[in-house]
């Protein structure tokens, strides 16, 4: 198998695709001022839907799940059935800078962990067009708590391209991309190390034992595991912060 093969193994073996817990989806939720009693949900590199099962249980609305990944995807159809939600949760993959629907096609755009893949300003710019006026774009991304950043910490990013904003200039790209800023928090601790990290070690420690001799599996769940050790090293400095915006 390929390193990316291996990649997907471990991210398909766990029970969500980032850092997060059902209370801050809950809490993200009660931060939207005014929810139309069927919203049009568009939840946007959605994983294996951990918080598209969250957004089902929270409104009496219809939710597309979009991810690039099928096999994702196809676990939703799996537990939206079991569950007796297939009527009001549909897949669709996509990549999330070509989006298949129509402009202003849904009251709220929900994306958990999934925008840096893009860029936080260029995916607010661009899925905004996708939501209604007066309706809600919800992210929680990546954000440097305190800057400068340690030296450490800013290399282990360099490999992936990231470059981490602070909570003020995130604010400033919002307004600069029409959109309202109304709330932000921060993820606790929990999200990243209860919810991710360690369902994450259970899966790499396994797959260890499996596939540990492979070169191509090893190089995945090294940087994995760095990545693991950096956050604990370093979450003070950053973490994920939940924006909540209206598109007036």
């Amino acid at each position: 198998m390929t390193s990316k093969d291996y990649f997907h193994q471990v991210f398909s073996s766990m029970p969500r695709q980032g850092p997060g817990y059902p209370e801050a989806t809950r809490k993200a939720w009660s931060l939207i001022p005014s929810v139309p009693p069927h919203p049009a949900i568009l939840d946007i590199g959605c994983g294996t839907g951990t918080q598209t099962r969250d957004l089902a249980g929270l409104s009496d609305g219809t939710i597309t799940a979009v991810d690039n990944y099928q096999p994702f995807l196809d676990r939703i159809t799996g537990w939206s059935k079991q569950e007796g939600l297939s009527d009001r949760v549909r897949t669709v993959q996509a990549s999330m800078d070509d989006l298949p629907f129509e402009k202003e096609e849904f009251d709220i755009i929900w994306s958990e962990g999934a925008i840096d893949i893009m860029g936080f300003e260029k995916g607010l710019s661009l899925w905004k067009q996708y939501c209604k006026k007066g309706g809600y774009i919800v992210v929680s991304d990546l954000t440097l708590f305190k800057s400068p950043a340690p030296e450490e910490l800013i290399e282990f990013w360099k490999p992936y391209g990231v470059t981490v904003y602070t909570e003020e200039e995130k604010s400033r790209q919002i307004s600069d991309a029409g959109l309202q800023l109304l709330h932000m928090f921060r993820l606790g601790e929990k999200g990243w190390l209860e919810h991710f990290y360690e369902p994450m070690q259970e899966v790499i420690t396994k797959l260890r034992k499996e596939n540990g001799d492979a070169p191509e599996c090893a190089v995945v769940l090294d940087a994995l595991e760095q990545e693991a050790v950096i956050y604990r090293k370093y979450g003070n400095y950053y973490g994920y912060t939940f924006f909540v915006m209206r598109n007036p």
